[in-house]
């Protein structure tokens, strides 16, 4: 019964995500777009054993172990529980613990298996150009594995923390001292006795194993993983919706004040058509949290690769293609506000809907493009 819960349920969530994947990419985008980029990096992977290229002067090493931190905190543990499974907790408690310890054992295997790829995929330059040995290499990966355990094994304690402001304050602090003290670890590891590094993963193990056992072993948190579980699970479906103009989105049922424009006072004083649209796509931009992390994600994702990216006319490339990306963003956003069946007032092709378009593109888009474009000519200069 345990093993047969287990794969019922991990079978019903494949075909669940392959179902999403074919509703995105048919036989024509994976032909034409999946295979090519393929088959391109596995040509480039190969002669990169062989010749390193040009563009990774000047990359430091610990560059790469700061990138493998960030992938470390990407991901969850699911628990594959439903509403229905509180019937279980009232007869049979086991089976809901050993469906827990499955998926535990899931999810941690598969994100190990995806740190070892992501290291595998690094291990040219690791071997090639930054002079690490065998012995070196596979201790940073142990490290790295056991180090995304032991986040896993947190995420899911500080999802019990109720209120929000202190479940922020402890995951910030703790993604900056962690990351402090991995990047001086790893790089003075890496030089002098590469060993401590598997002896630190051998104690991360540990911590991950014991503070993860004992919350499974806890039924109090079950509503909470109830509701996690649907998240996780809506994950890529809410992330193709996020570029959807004509899907309607599901209001959070969680009212809490904006932190810009509480009070719906106006913004413009003399008032027309033109203007009304500015200000009802201003107040639903600046009220929406999804919105304004989006934009911080988009710039900070590219600012992060202008530092990062050695070559100029790469970031150049870079550059202009964040200011194509935003604009169509900001347009993608500002269509699908205006989509809601309440605003009837304006057609889709009246001149006044298309001149607030260009002033709100132009109003959003301008300063975080001035201040990526700033940041550009700091680290040029």
């Amino acid at each position: 019964m345990n093993k047969s819960l287990f794969s019922t349920r991990l079978r019903k969530e494949i075909g669940y995500q392959w179902g999403v994947f074919k509703s995105v990419v048919d036989w024509t985008i994976f032909l034409y777009l999946f295979i090519p980029a393929i088959a391109i990096g596995v040509y480039h992977y190969y002669f990169w054993w062989s010749d390193i290229p040009n563009w990774i002067t000047g990359f430091p090493l610990s560059l790469i172990f700061i990138l493998l931190y960030f992938f470390c905190w990407e991901g969850r543990i699911r628990t594959f529980l439903e509403e229905a499974d509180q019937l279980f907790l009232l007869q049979k408690r086991y089976l809901v613990v050993v469906l827990k310890k499955s998926t535990r054992n899931l999810f941690v295997l598969g994100y190990s298996i995806e740190v070892f790829i992501l290291v595998g995929i690094l291990a040219p330059f690791l071997f090639n150009y930054y002079n690490l040995s065998w012995l070196e290499i596979l201790s940073v990966t142990f490290y790295f594995i056991s180090l995304k355990a032991l986040i896993l094994g947190w995420k899911q304690n500080l999802d019990d923390i109720v209120s929000p402001w202190k479940k922020g304050f402890i995951t910030v602090s703790l993604f900056i001292v962690l990351g402090a003290i991995t990047s001086v670890i790893v790089a003075w590891a890496v030089e002098q006795f590469a060993l401590l590094l598997v002896m630190i993963g051998l104690i991360q193990w540990f911590l991950f194993w014991k503070t993860s056992s004992k919350r499974i072993d806890k039924l109090t948190t079950f509503s909470k993983d109830v509701e996690l579980e649907k998240m996780l699970k809506l994950k890529y479906v809410r992330s193709i919706f996020v570029f959807s103009e004509y899907v309607e989105k599901t209001p959070n049922q969680k009212k809490r004040s904006p932190y810009f424009y509480r009070n719906s006072k106006r913004i413009y004083k003399k008032r027309n058509r033109n203007k009304s649209l500015q200000e009802l796509f201003i107040k639903a931009f600046f009220r929406n949290k999804t919105y304004l992390f989006q934009c911080l994600q988009i710039s900070s994702i590219t600012t992060a690769a202008l530092f990062v990216i050695p070559p100029i006319w790469i970031k150049c490339i870079i550059f202009f293609g964040y200011i194509i990306i935003v604009r169509m963003w900001i347009k993608i956003v500002y269509k699908r506000i205006l989509s809601n069946h309440f605003i009837v007032n304006v057609r889709k092709d009246d001149i006044i809907r298309i001149q607030a378009e260009h002033y709100i593109v132009n109003l959003i888009s301008l300063p975080v493009i001035s201040i990526v474009g700033l940041i550009l000519i700091l680290i040029i200069v």
